[in-house]
């Protein structure tokens, strides 16, 4: 019954380490959402493009930050634009006129979330030059496509590592009490 509850305790760690790279950032399945870069800076214009089934007659790209006032906040002079579909594609034109973090929200024409994502506009460069590469890697105003999303190979490591501790810490108990059984 110990073991159970031991096995049962190390796939729950096991699920919990896994988590985060689950819910770090949502798409829905048949959508795919691409942004230029995901470090703009102030001024500069950037695009999102959200495709899927053709379906689909219009797509809503809503940008928020609470930290920024809305008017800082630029597609096509507002905050939200819905644009109609081509081949069940939509792209928008985006201009963020200060620095902060914001959240993108595409939906479709019922409303559903199609993706979250976060993007950090960053104040302007003085024209000293980047420090991007030229195969697109760096810190994305290389003009290259940026990354996104989390590294789940180092989360999925994390969890392997705890389950085979925990493994191990149940082999180590069961020995010492079989053999401090055998020695009494």
């Amino acid at each position: 019954m110990k073991l159970r509850r031991a096995a049962t305790t190390l796939l729950l760690a096991a699920a919990l380490a896994a988590a985060p790279a689950v819910a770090s950032a949502y798409e829905a399945d048949e959508y795919e959402v691409g942004v230029s870069t995901a470090t703009p800076e102030v001024g500069e214009t950037f695009t999102v493009t959200v495709g899927g089934p053709a379906g689909n007659p219009t797509i809503t790209l809503t940008i928020s930050s609470p930290d920024v006032p809305d008017g800082a906040i630029s597609i096509a002079g507002t905050k939200a634009l819905t644009k109609d579909t081509v081949d069940g594609f939509a792209s928008f034109a985006v201009t963020l006129s200060e620095p902060g973090t914001f959240s993108l929200v595409a939906t479709d024409a019922d409303g559903t979330v199609l993706s979250s994502q976060q993007i950090v506009s960053v104040p302007a460069s003085d024209g000293a030059g980047g420090t991007g590469s030229a195969d697109g890697a760096g810190d994305g105003t290389s003009g290259g496509l940026a990354e996104t999303g989390s590294d789940d190979v180092l989360l999925l490591g994390g969890a392997v590592l705890l389950v085979a501790g925990g493994a191990t810490a149940v082999l180590v108990a069961r020995s010492r009490r079989r053999s401090a059984g055998t020695k009494a």
